[in-house]
């Protein structure tokens, strides 16, 4: 027998996964569908560089094999250099053939060519970050359709729209760039619409002991993004990048039709709920959460506005999403770029870091739970407690990335531990919300996730300033240097004003 609760703990967490799939198809997809532009005196996806072999070097003590490493690597260059030398006519051949490889702006609209456009880095960056133009709004929209029609009812359309729009977004690109980026726009405004409902769905639904793992199913997307980054991936590498987009939008289109059927709003909405859990849960909710849900008219807004745990909270969240977004769009011009994989293994490899985040999340997850069920230590102390986990460790972890050059393992070691220990979000800034007002939940994180998501508009147009002008490989590493300042802030801001 499995409780009714669980199974909708299972459809949020597949809920948020379907909608980092649609999330994650432009930045993974913004390798092979884009040509990539060569750039003279720059080294792309071979470290090279004599400063980055004095780093590599400088911090040989954490790695025992760096000598042998770079000597290693210093040969291989020295032999891919000797033969570009002697083939330097036909490599120049190649690349001007290679040039002519890309769909043409005025072709007729084809379906399988698997061509890439001819488009400048900066209309990379803005396709990417296109997803957050419409992710802002569509947070605070969210939050006001799970209260008006239901948390069900928002998730169901939105995504329909979602899957449709992803289906038919190859032959959008054909017609030019523009109607793309509108597209993804469009995707982005539905996909603002899961986290908040998702959020109202777990106040209906799980009781105050069970919140932190309930919270926990909102990792969801964690999965997703290690699922869809070598899925999307692999598919564009051994196919060609427009399955990349039809494949997953017809698999997201079966899961709408369970999420149809299994899902409900709340436990006296459920047909088939026994009557003893649906007692428990709304016993343990008495005096927190109403049976009928509140009507947007109830939602008080201006309380919400001015209070100041919330804008604390707000801050958390901008640096927690800050670090999410850099992953999601900036990873795969790393890996692929700077580090040099191929794009199959750049999936594998920028999936990791997720995978650890939804382990730890799991793991800080039971342990909120277990703190608060025996009345260990406060809520308050659990809260900013996680947020060293959440928001410290990883800024220093990618401080660390910043300085460790060309190290791929000490580099890739720090970004899963740096999305790991994120994984505490669960008991933090994720699970606030829930603490501070259950009933508005929903509205209270369709707030805190607009603001949050706006990082994504400033990610992928500051990364391709940086790395399409200048060089992937010999930009990346200040620029995630600098990167940690934003987590701190949050840190600071979350701690300090909460007290």
């Amino acid at each position: 027998w499995i409780p009714t609760r669980v199974l909708i703990c299972v459809m949020m967490f597949t809920a948020c996964w379907t909608n980092y799939v649609c999330r994650l198809q432009m930045p993974i997809l913004a390798v092979p569908m884009i040509k990539a532009v060569a750039k003279p005196n720059v080294t792309a996806g071979v470290c090279r560089s004599e400063e980055s072999i004095r780093v590599r070097r400088a911090i040989s003590w954490l790695d025992p094999d760096a000598y042998l490493d770079d000597y290693i690597l210093s040969e291989q260059i020295e032999a891919a250099e000797d033969e570009a030398i002697a083939s330097m006519q036909n490599i120049r051949v190649r690349r001007n053939s290679n040039e002519q490889q890309t769909r043409p702006s005025d072709g007729p609209i084809e379906l399988f060519n698997g061509l890439p456009f001819d488009w400048r880095p900066e209309i990379r960056g803005q396709l990417i970050a296109a997803y957050s133009y419409g992710n802002v709004p569509g947070n605070f929209l969210g939050g006001l359709m799970a209260v008006k029609w239901g948390p069900k009812n928002a998730i169901l359309w939105t995504s329909i729209v979602a899957a449709v729009v992803s289906l038919v977004s190859p032959i959008l690109a054909q017609f030019h760039w523009g109607v793309l980026l509108f597209s993804r726009i469009i995707i982005g405004l539905t996909g603002g619409v899961t986290f908040p409902a998702c959020h109202s769905l777990v106040a209906q639904w799980a009781p105050p002991n069970e919140r932190a793992r309930f919270v926990w199913s909102l990792l969801g997307g964690t999965f997703g993004t290690i699922f869809t980054y070598p899925m999307v991936a692999g598919i564009a590498e051994s196919m060609n990048w427009e399955n990349g987009w039809y494949i997953p939008s017809l698999l997201m289109m079966v899961w709408i039709v369970v999420w149809a059927i299994v899902t409900y709003d709340s436990p006296v909405e459920h047909p088939g709920i026994t009557e003893e859990e649906k007692e428990y849960i709304q016993s343990s909710q008495a005096g927190t959460v109403r049976k009928v849900k509140p009507s947007v008219k109830e939602t008080p807004v201006k309380e919400i506005f001015t209070s100041i745990p919330f804008l604390s909270l707000v801050c958390c969240h901008f640096g927690n999403l800050f670090l999410l977004f850099f992953y999601q769009n900036a990873m795969m011009l790393y890996l692929t770029r700077a580090l040099g994989f191929e794009l199959t293994k750049g999936g594998i490899a920028a999936s990791m870091p997720w995978a650890c985040r939804m382990l730890f999340g799991f793991f800080f997850s039971w342990a909120g739970d277990t703190l608060k069920r025996k009345e260990i230590v406060s809520v308050t102390i659990i809260r900013k407690g996680a947020t060293v986990f959440s928001h410290l460790l990883p800024g220093i972890f990618l401080l660390l990335v910043g300085y460790v050059g060309c190290r791929f393992i000490l580099a890739n070691i720090f970004l899963v531990l740096a999305l790991g220990f994120n994984g505490a979000a669960s008991i933090s800034n994720l699970s606030n919300n829930q603490d501070l007002s259950p009933n508005f939940a929903g509205f209270i994180y369709g707030i805190m996730n607009t603001a949050g998501c706006a990082s994504g508009i400033i990610i992928s147009p500051m990364v391709e300033e940086i790395a399409g002008k200048y060089g992937v490989s010999m930009d990346f590493s200040p620029l995630l240097a600098s990167f940690p300042s934003h987590s701190l802030v949050a840190l600071f801001y979350s701690s300090v004003i909460y007290l």
